[in-house]
């Protein structure tokens, strides 16, 4: 019925919609919303989904990166056990730019970003252009411009694996700089 479809409704109009029309930040709760009504109707790919673009969008929006790291710590405990490995994954890209950016070892975060961009070249999935998504926003923070644009040339067109969200936007305009 209608409760059945809320968390993928929840998600797409969230992630793909509501961003251009308002402030990135008024996704933030009805994402949440999302994850609640999808593990209450045992619909955990879906709300799963909701988790991960919840806690993008709680970067994107600026909030203290050691509140984010708790949250994307508790949120990677969830994926575990629900068993979700690509959306685990999707956070872990998440979690290792921002200790990167926090300074909290760094090495082992861009080997932890390395492995996953070697392992979705060989699968072809959309985990790449995450990875490729969030070492821009890391070298952009850190002014490695050269680095940036070599990054840029060499992902190819992530656009075309993360089409009308806003972290696509974000990745166009960072690419443009």
């Amino acid at each position: 019925g209608m409760r059945s479809s809320t968390s993928n409704t929840i998600f797409v109009t969230q992630t793909f919609c509501y961003h251009w029309t308002s402030p990135l930040q008024d996704t933030i709760a009805p994402l949440l919303k999302g994850y609640q009504v999808g593990l209450e109707i045992g619909d955990n790919v879906k709300a799963c989904y909701c988790l991960v673009g919840r806690m993008y969008y709680l970067f994107f929006t600026g909030r203290t990166l050691d509140s984010i790291q708790q949250e994307l710590e508790a949120a990677a405990n969830v994926m575990t056990q629900l068993k979700q490995d690509e959306n685990e994954l999707k956070i872990t890209i998440l979690l290792s730019s921002v200790k990167k950016l926090r300074g909290l070892d760094a090495e082992a975060c861009d080997e932890m970003l390395d492995s996953i961009l070697a392992s979705a070249a060989e699968t072809r999935n959309n985990l790449s252009a995450y990875v490729s998504v969030m070492k821009l926003e890391v070298f952009v923070f850190f002014q490695q411009w050269k680095e940036a644009v070599d990054l840029v040339q060499k992902a190819g067109n992530v656009q075309l694996f993360l089409s009308s969200t806003f972290v696509v936007v974000r990745y166009t305009f960072l690419a443009a700089l």
